[in-house]
This record gives structure tokens, sequence and C-alpha cells, in this order.
């Protein structure tokens, strides 16, 4: 197995305007090329903002549970066959008023900063799990 893990940050400017499909297939396309590569892959959930509309939430949380739905089928499969297998990270409940830039839209530092602490912490995780240490 390759060393390492690649984190996918679900996000984006464009998800009203690609639609829940398209936008699930291209973050599904990621996972299947990192897997092919043997390296195991944390997805985390599509991030909404402060700043958008009731129709963004909505699709927002359908995209989520897509994705969640795939990586759960795809963890199944891999641990069936004992390959490297994929999470689904939802970051959701770290998204607050003092995560956001004052637009609404982009994460702050402090944002950027608890988001990073759960990938690392997800990380460390998964290293004790598939080594049996935590470093």
């Amino acid at each position: 197995m390759n060393e390492g893990m690649v984190v996918v940050k679900g996000g984006g400017n464009g998800l009203l305007e690609n639609g829940r499909v398209a936008t699930v297939n291209a973050i599904m396309k990621v996972v299947e090329r990192a897997r092919k590569a043997n390296v195991r892959v944390a997805v985390t959930s599509f991030l909404r903002s402060l700043a958008c509309t009731e129709e963004y939430e909505q699709l927002h949380k359908e995209v989520n549970r897509d994705l969640h739905e795939k990586i759960l089928v795809m963890k199944a499969e891999s641990i069936r066959k004992h390959e490297v297998s994929s999470s689904f990270l939802d970051v959701d409940d770290l998204i607050q008023a003092g995560c956001f830039l004052r637009e609404g839209v982009h994460l702050s530092q402090e944002g950027e900063t608890k988001l990073s602490q759960r990938f690392i912490r997800r990380i460390r995780a998964t290293h004790f799990l598939m080594e049996g240490r935590m470093d």
C-alpha cells in the first residue's frame, strides 16, 4: 500500500450550476483514481456557507447524503476484498459563524484551523488502525 491519504474537501462555487449528480460524480472520480493507486481517501462533506440560499442548502444536504452512501458502499466492498478503504468525514458541525470570512462564504483562518484539526485527527486515527500504533 502507498503511504499517506488523500483528503477530498467537498465544496466549490459551482454547486447550483453543476447540480447534484455532476458534483457527486466529479468527487467520486477523484476517489476512484486514488483508490486505483492504492491510496486511502477521506472525503469531507460538501461545505455549506452562512450566505447560502435555501436551494443551495437543500442541494448541499443531498450531495452529502449521496457521497456518504457511495463511500459506505465502497468501504464495505473494500473491507470484503481486503483493499484500501475510503472514509466520509462530516464537517458540517464545525461550520459556525466564527468560521467564515465576513462575506459568509469562504472559511476564515479559524474555520480552516478547525477543519485541519479534524483532518489530522482522522489521519492519525486511520494510521493507528492501519499500523497498530499512534505516533
